[in-house]
Parts: C-alpha cells; structure tokens; sequence
C-alpha cells in the first residue's frame, strides 16, 4: 500500500510572514524543520534571520535527495520522529534556537495517535505528536514558530497534550491560514508562535456584569440519519431549524420523532449549532412550550426564567466576535461543551453541565 506522504508545502510567502511575526529576546542561529519537505519553512529563516544553521529531517527520501542538491551546506536526513526504528536513530542536537514546523494534518484510518512527552503517556492528533516529538529531541531554547491545523489549538483530542505543553511553553496564536492557502488541501490552519514559560494567561477581556446567570448546559444527541418520524412524537430539532424557529417564535411546523434519546429540553431556552458558525439572528432567547428532542448538531442553554435568558442573549451578542471565535477546526467549525463552558464564565453565565441529557 503506497503512503500518503502528507505533500503540503507551505508557500514561500506564507513561510516568510510566519516567522516575521514571531517574537524573539535574541535572533536565532540555528534553526530545525524535523519535516522539512521541500525546506521552505527553513530558507524562510534564512531570509528572516540571516543566515542560520539549517536542520531538516523527513521521511520523503526524494524530497531530502533534491533538497541535499540544492541546499548542500544544510545538515540534511532521512527519518520519521513518529517511527525512528524504521529510518534509523535520530540523535538529540542540544544547540537548536528554533523549530520550525509545518507538521503533517492527515491522520489517515486513525483518530488519533499514542504521544509519550515530557515523561507522560497521552494521546493526540498526529501533527501535535510530531510537535512533542520535535521539542523533545531537539529542546529548542526559543520555542517554535509552528504552522498547524487550527484544531491543534482547540481540539479535545489534544487537550491533555496542550495542558503538558503548557506547563513550561506558552501557546499564542499568530495568524489564521486561508483554506486554500495548501494547494491540493482545504483546510483551516494557524499559525502559532510557542515561547518557554509556561502557565500562560488568557487575554480575555473581564467585564463587570450585574450578577451571574445561572444555566444548565444540554447536548443533543440523536443523529440525524436514525431519526424515526412519529407524528405522535416529540418535535425533533435541527441545526437547520434553529433560524425558523427563532424567526417564528414556535416550534410548530416541525418535523416529530418517536425515538427515545438523551439531549430533550423545555422552557427558556437559548439554542445554538455544535457544528457549523453560528448566525447571530437566531442565537436568541425562546420559550419551548412543549418538550423538544435535540439532534446532536445542537446545543441548548436553559434558563429557569425570561429575565434570565434574555440577559444571556444580550451578554452573548455584546461579545459576539469572541462567541463565534469558539467554533473552530481543521474542516468544519464547530463548538465544543468543553469550550462554552469555559466561555460563559467571561460573561457572568455559570453553567451547569449536563452533557447528554
């Protein structure tokens, strides 16, 4: 079975500008790509910093061989971080300034992959176990300027990965990618200046609210595809239903379903998309009159009272940009409980979870 090489090059300008973005207390001489593919990260530092020392690695053996031509002064191997057994021993250069990377985004038939960093065991996306991988080898004295897949940020797949990077690196994102920025590729991408030290904190702006908003967090759960109309059932509401519903201020006209499954609310209510960007017109305060089954594109936040929501509502859309920053992702965006959860707080809303039910 051939395998997939993950081919994404960065373009010259976009590797340029990602590094004239970072900021750094001394400029670096020495300079790692551990998947250098065809070196344009690197000779971006060249033409950033000057002339640095250049080390690059990939497993592409035709992308090291054209690079050893044209770049003969670069100290230049064959290799996998992921699988040194298979390309040889990789040895630990202790005088490294700076990463640069732009590791592979595709995971192939896997989810996720097995990390082992900073002497514990965890599991990740494929791009942050090359990222983990790369500072434990070469344990860069600057950090890394880092062109990754936005999900590497946000994802719940990385997230103990992000908690044990976080322990001595900050994590600040630079940039954001077009989709089309990788030729071959739509995918969302960022660009991500990682520094040691550690601990970092959020540059959230606090407000000052009139008291906090209580409200209880409830996920859908019925996919779309085992939904089983029943028009003595329960109305079954979709991502694709949320502006009807706000624009008519009922929930008549919808579909009934005769499953029984977790993620069913009533009352006051503000519901939002998991997946997709939000659309601020319907992210408003409604009254379910009547029990309604959540499908598992769909988020509701219940409040005992109108006060309440609406005050919720309000808060929301008076930090609308920061709200629909929390949809985020390589492919289609979409919002995490984990996320909100930890957004409402910033607005005053305590929430209280309820995952799947």
């Amino acid at each position: 079975m051939p395998i997939d090489l993950d081919r994404y090059y960065t373009p010259e300008d976009v590797a340029v500008s990602a590094l004239e973005r970072g900021v750094f207390p001394f400029v670096p001489k020495v300079c790692a790509d551990s998947t250098c593919g065809s070196g344009r990260l690197l000779d971006a530092a060249n033409t950033v910093f000057g002339s640095v020392e250049s080390i690059g690695i990939d497993r592409d053996v035709e992308a090291i061989s054209q690079l050893r031509l044209r770049r003969p002064d670069w100290h230049l191997s064959v290799g996998d971080l992921l699988h040194p057994s298979t390309s040889g021993t990789l040895h630990r250069r202790q005088s490294v300034d700076l990463l640069v990377l732009n590791p592979p985004f595709s995971h192939g038939h896997k989810k996720f992959v097995e990390i082992q960093f900073a002497g514990k065991e965890m599991r990740g996306s494929i791009a942050m176990a090359h990222l983990l991988r790369s500072f434990d080898l070469f344990q860069p004295s600057l950090g890394a300027i880092v062109i990754a897949p936005e999900s590497l940020l946000y994802s719940e797949t990385d997230q103990d990965a992000r908690q044990a990077l976080a322990e001595d690196y900050q994590l600040t994102k630079l940039a954001d990618l077009q989709r089309c920025t990788f030729r071959g590729a739509r995918v969302q991408a960022s660009v991500v200046q990682i520094l040691p030290g550690g601990h970092q904190q959020s540059h959230q702006e606090i407000r000052h609210y009139d008291g906090v908003i209580q409200a209880r967090l409830v996920r859908g759960s019925l996919p779309v595809h085992l939904n089983v109309s029943d028009p003595s059932g329960v109305p079954f509401v979709h991502s694709t239903d949320l502006k009807n519903i706000v624009a008519a201020g009922k929930i008549e006209g919808l579909s009934k379903t005769g499953n029984v499954a977790k993620g069913r609310t009533k009352g006051w209510v503000i519901l939002v998309p998991r997946v997709g960007l939000p659309d601020c017109q319907a992210v408003k305060a409604i009254k379910l009159e009547q029990t309604v089954q959540l499908s598992d594109c769909v988020i509701a936040l219940e409040f005992s009272t109108k006060a309440a929501a609406t005050k919720a509502e309000k808060r929301i859309h008076s930090r609308w940009l920061e709200f629909k920053g929390l949809y985020r992702g390589t492919g289609a965006r979409y919002i995490t409980m984990a996320r909100l959860s930890l957004w409402l707080p910033v607005i005053a809303v305590s929430p209280n979870h309820l995952l799947n039910s």
